[in-house]
């Protein structure tokens, strides 16, 4: 039996364990199906909670796409019940699309790549309640429904990688309660320097607090990678990095303690993008969390008003860019990682914001 660990709260700390997937490490070969159990305890804090759902679950792969099996109960249309489901069904497919192994088909040379994804399959005694989970899923934004005509017109409830990543964990997991996301504002214009016309920005994160957090899994790292808001205290750390020859190359903001002090002002002031520090906690054998590093330095900016918006072509209104460095060596080489973070955090927590 296999424990993995799969939600890191963004909370500072972040929540080491939240729910615990066990997966089989011996698959039946003839029917090539993996079991798992999704246990989730009923505090979201607290791993010691005697209270807790356990949700047996099967991934079959022997058909294209692979199927996810799920029980169904919800007796009465139960919401408690439907919830612990609704954590589950994220939990693994966090785990399918990450940790699974899913082997992307070879395809001849020129010809698109088939997108990951997997089918659902609910298990239930009333088809209607798994019908309708269905479509709740599918009103959520997470679940695209595809006809089967060789099977009298079924719909066949598919989950696919691109849209998994972009859905926030919080609609799926109601008792996280890490964040609280208040419906998008109106939609006003105004002018920058007079002459370049956008939409309001809203406030970026202020309180120095993770605002975003991921678990990070490759061949090279099993690492929990955090963004949280620069401020003042962090002066120190900016010098440091930005007398590194390697950064002081591109950054060119090289120099005494005082002219990094001008350049964090300017970035704390400016009203179309604001800096963040990107920090690591590589796992130990046990998951669980050793310690937090800061790393990287990254400023987030609205393309439109930036001073790059010059040299590009037909720039949106949403548009974002990230200028970045990487202030420790020992932090190099996980460029991926922290590329596929920062992207996924513009697109999701920050699209809020």
């Amino acid at each position: 039996m296999v424990e993995h660990n799969i939600i890191y709260l963004p909370t500072d700390p972040p929540v080491a364990r939240f729910v615990r997937l066990n997966v089989t490490s011996v698959s039946n070969l003839e029917s090539q199906s993996q079991a798992f159990e999704i246990v989730i305890p009923s505090s979201p804090t607290d791993d010691s909670d005697p209270g807790e759902v356990v949700i047996q679950a099967t991934l079959e792969r022997t058909v294209s796409p692979n199927r996810l099996h799920l029980p169904l109960n919800v007796p009465n249309g139960d919401a408690q019940s439907l919830s612990a489901v609704g954590e589950a069904v994220w939990v693994a497919l966090t785990w399918y699309f990450q940790r699974a192994g899913y082997q992307q088909p070879l395809t001849p040379k020129g010809n698109p790549c088939p997108e990951s994804c997997v089918e659902l399959v609910f298990k239930s005694d009333s088809p209607a309640a798994c019908a309708q989970f269905a479509t709740h899923l599918e009103e959520l934004g997470l679940v695209e429904f595809e006809i089967q005509l060789e099977e009298n017109n079924v719909f066949r409830p598919l989950v696919f990688a691109s849209t998994f990543w972009q859905i926030q964990p919080e609609i799926f997991l109601p008792k996280l309660g890490a964040h609280r996301y208040l419906p998008p504002k109106p939609l006003r214009y105004t002018l920058s320097n007079g002459v370049i016309r956008h939409p309001k920005r809203p406030l970026p994160p202020t309180v120095k607090s993770p605002f975003y957090t991921r678990h990070c899994v490759s061949e090279k790292i099993n690492s929990v990678f955090k963004l949280r808001p620069v401020d003042m205290s962090d002066l120190d750390l900016i010098h440091k990095w930005m007398n590194n020859l390697r950064v002081a190359e591109f950054w060119g903001e090289q120099g005494p303690i005082e002219h990094q002090k001008k350049f964090l002002e300017k970035c704390l002031s400016s009203q179309h993008s604001f800096a963040a520090i990107g920090s690591w906690n590589d796992l130990d054998e046990e998951e669980n969390l050793t310690l937090w590093r800061d790393a990287c330095f990254f400023d987030i900016y609205w393309v439109k008003e930036d001073h790059l918006a010059r040299y590009v072509n037909d720039i949106k209104d949403w548009d974002r860019g990230v200028h970045l460095l990487v202030g420790e060596d020992w932090a190099r080489g996980r460029s991926t990682a922290w590329l596929d973070s920062i992207v996924h955090c513009m697109v999701t927590v920050l699209s809020s914001l």
